[in-house]
């Protein structure tokens, strides 16, 4: 069983966010769109369209013995050109409960990255970015860090003392209620003499969601997605391939949008942490087109 949460896993706020959005979008609300194909955010993967914006979001992965690991981050993001192009920051923390003797729960800052992304082709049901991110080595190198890290996709977001740069690509497409969108990147970690003695070390990460947003009698907008994300590393003494399967739903309108989903573990190469189910839920705040 889950164990309650305690203030210093800076987890009360999101819960509250999370009610007052549920409250907000009660109201009739203007279904949300982008700027050209109809894409519903995924939960993991990058969007092929930019926003101005707020994304909170935390992941709950229950563990043995009544412990359980916090994945959280908080995202902002500006728009610069048309839903087009932007530059973005996300800052990940993770928590864990009850690791040590003591019983006592910790706290630990990833690595903050910082983005930017524009549209490199837009059709009439079709778009291709191409984005970029940097991470900088800020991470609490402490227990809840190494937790973290036994999720093999938020690794370059909590190793440590190392300096990592994420090139992508994002391919869109939409057509009436149904869309569909491929993600392909590589985490190139430079600095890396810490994780197995190499200066550099390479992981490749892609993937896909596929959804449907059927037209309801309600007054928002309502997507069923089914993600589906992998990693593999290239370059480590011993590669693993871990990959990830998330069904879930997002609802909202122009201004607020709510997902939830369970984040199933495939394949035998996971650590006994990324053995374990994950639910999720994040909270999106527009502002703006």
């Amino acid at each position: 069983m889950i164990k309650q949460i305690t203030g210093n896993m800076i987890f009360k706020p999101i819960i509250f966010s999370f009610l007052l959005v549920v409250l907000l979008i009660s109201a009739p609300i203007k279904q949300a769109s982008s700027a050209g194909v109809d894409i519903p955010q995924s939960f993991f993967l990058e969007h092929p369209y930019s926003i101005t914006g707020l994304k909170l979001s935390t992941e709950i992965i229950d563990l043995e013995l009544e412990d359980a690991l916090y994945l959280n981050e908080i995202r902002v993001d500006v728009n610069i050109h048309d839903n087009k192009a932007s530059l973005y920051t996300r800052i990940p923390f993770a928590g864990i409960t009850d690791v040590d003797p003591t019983n006592e729960d910790d706290f630990a800052l990833g690595n903050i990255a910082i983005g930017g992304k524009t549209t490199l082709f837009e059709g009439n049901t079709a778009v291709l970015t191409g984005g970029i991110e940097a991470f900088l080595p800020t991470v609490d190198n402490d227990l809840a860090a190494m937790g973290a890290r036994t999720y093999f996709k938020d690794f370059s977001s909590f190793v440590d003392d190392a300096f990592t740069i994420r090139p992508y690509a994002v391919f869109g497409i939409g057509k009436d209620i149904y869309a569909f969108q491929a993600n392909f990147g590589a985490d190139i970690i430079t600095s890396a003499e810490e994780i197995e003695g190499d200066d550099t070390e390479l992981i490749l990460r892609y993937g896909g969601t596929a959804s449907v947003t059927p037209h309801l009698p309600v007054p928002f907008a309502t997507a069923f997605l089914v993600e589906l994300m992998a990693v593999s590393s290239t370059s480590f003494d011993e590669n693993r391939t871990e990959a990830f399967l998330t069904p879930g739903f997002r609802f909202g309108g122009q201004i607020f949008s709510v997902g939830a989903g369970v984040e199933i573990p495939l394949g035998e190469d996971s650590d006994d942490y990324a053995d374990n189910v994950g639910f999720l839920v994040d909270v999106l705040i527009r502002f703006g087109s």
